[in-house]
């Protein structure tokens, strides 16, 4: 059948598919210790409450930066903070030769532990369900991660995305390469996956050989020498504080040696910059304390663990794909959740610590020529850096409105050829929690032209292709700058 005449056949069908349903359950998030903590601040309160110097310092007490919901404030109970981790259904199995594994070890051990699929495809809703589980994720920020992957990702026709590379979809996806392109995962360049993470090199770095999955042992070594290589049990090394340090270093670090550094809203702000307080909270184990309220660690023997890192006479040793938790982990509180409005006060936090880490821009193609895009001039006036930094609710409007409102419209335009339902999608599942939280206690969150997609264009890191493959940032703006739009979404993973 000629192509021409199978599109219009296809876009009757997906217009003909029942609209996607609001995610029920988005309405019952409550933003109201958010509000308290952004009056606060605007108040001029100290964003972060440092411990008394008569505390001791040893790495046993409470955390001085927590979450919002603070775990230190409920009592520790083992029983309900249990997580199955070795009945044979959970117990840690190493991934096979046809699984999928990708760069956040959070997924790869969830799938190594069977609450998402072993083979590395997962879908919305299991995806959402699992973090919850095990890593204590509130609904808003689970909706929102999950469905970024699988509208850029995955597939949006079945609900499917893969934690690492290309995956072939199932039953109505099967039509994939005709209406979306092959799924790319997580991998893909300057979608979800950016420049200076954690412990990966960029994809564009000079003798990376593009490979932004797999664990950078010097960059590894880096954080634990951050920690003084302190390998005291149950001691809480790897805090908030010190995650966010590591950051700031990493990210100075890739502007002086990735000549494309690019950080964008989504992939750098949201994802990279808030991954380093995802492993302080999320691979942290839980105890009692002296007085039996909850006290969360990371020491370094459940870091190793959950990297799949170990130490060795002979140094450090990587094993892609086998990160895992270990048998006497357990999770943060039932009601200490993490959820959106803690990745907002986490920018602040970053921001507090290094204002560069709430910077969207690049390098100009060489090395230490990063110029960020200008707040005011992006929003108009509405507001500036200095505003950003002082104003909670001004940030969480200013993610929403860059990040996914004025952005992702028109890269559902270029990526989809029929964006009906993509674009319903987004609205139901991507935007909603971004949306609740920004217009929270009736912030007004008023729109701007911010023209978003054109200032990314003005960085070569967000448009490089290679061997033809591009990400989406590069897609769109191709399209923009009057290069051959293509229609199909390719994963820019080796």
């Amino acid at each position: 059948m000629r192509l021409t005449i199978l599109i219009p056949a296809l876009s009757v069908l997906l217009s003909s598919v029942t609209a996607f349903p609001s995610y029920a359950g988005l309405d019952k998030i409550d933003y109201s210790a958010f509000l308290e903590k952004a009056a606060k601040i605007k108040g001029g309160e100290e964003l972060i409450k440092r411990g008394t110097p008569n505390n001791g310092n040893t790495g046993f007490e409470q955390r001085t930066l927590h979450a919002l919901i603070d775990p230190a404030s409920f009592k520790y109970n083992e029983k309900e903070q249990y997580v199955d981790l070795t009945s044979d259904e959970h117990k840690f199995i190493p991934p096979g030769a046809n699984d999928i594994r990708g760069p956040c070890p959070g997924l790869n051990l969830l799938a190594n532990h069977g609450y998402l699929n072993r083979n590395g495809v997962t879908n919305l809703y299991q995806a959402i369900d699992a973090i919850s589980r095990v890593f204590g994720v509130e609904l808003d920020l689970g909706l929102a991660l999950s469905a970024y992957a699988t509208v850029f990702n995955g597939n949006i026709l079945d609900l499917t995305w893969s934690i690492g590379g290309p995956y072939q979809s199932q039953g109505l996806g099967k039509l994939t390469d005709i209406l979306l392109g092959t799924p790319g995962g997580i991998n893909a360049h300057n979608i979800y996956e950016g420049d200076a993470s954690i412990v990966r090199q960029d994809y564009y770095q000079p003798g990376a050989d593009h490979d932004n999955v797999l664990v950078h042992l010097p960059y590894f070594q880096d954080l634990l020498d951050l920690g003084n290589n302190d390998q005291t049990e149950g001691k809480d090394v790897y805090t908030a504080e010190l995650m966010l340090q590591h950051k700031s270093n990493r990210w100075h670090q890739s502007v002086a040696t990735n000549p494309l550094f690019f950080n964008s809203a989504f992939g750098g702000l949201v994802v990279t910059t808030a991954a380093e307080r995802f492993v302080a909270e999320f691979a942290a184990n839980n105890t009692a304390d002296e007085n039996g309220y909850n006290r969360l660690y990371l020491d370094e023997k459940n870091l190793l663990a959950f990297f799949s890192v170990e130490r060795t006479a002979q140094g450090l040793k990587y094993t892609p794909g086998h990160e895992k938790l270990l048998p006497s982990w357990h999770r943060r509180p039932l009601g200490a959740t993490f959820g959106l409005d803690d990745i907002v006060l986490t920018l602040l936090h970053a921001a507090s610590i290094d204002p560069s880490l709430l910077s969207v821009g690049g390098n100009a193609g060489k090395v230490n020529t990063f110029t960020g895009v200008d707040v005011g001039n992006l929003t108009g006036g509405l507001y500036n850096v200095e505003t950003l930094v002082k104003d909670p609710q001004a940030l969480a409007c200013y993610l929403y409105q860059i990040g996914i409102e004025q952005l992702v419209p028109t890269q559902i335009n270029v990526l989809y050829k029929v964006t009906g339902q993509a674009l319903d999608f987004v609205g139901k599942f991507l935007a909603a929690p971004w949306q609740k939280l920004a217009t929270a206690g009736g912030n007004p969150c008023d729109s701007f032209n911010s023209n978003i997609a054109q200032q990314y264009s003005k960085y070569p890191g967000s448009k490089i292709e290679r061997n033809g493959q591009t990400g989406v940032l590069t897609t769109l703006l191709d399209g923009l700058t009057g290069g051959l739009v293509r229609k199909r979404r390719r994963s820019v993973a080796k």
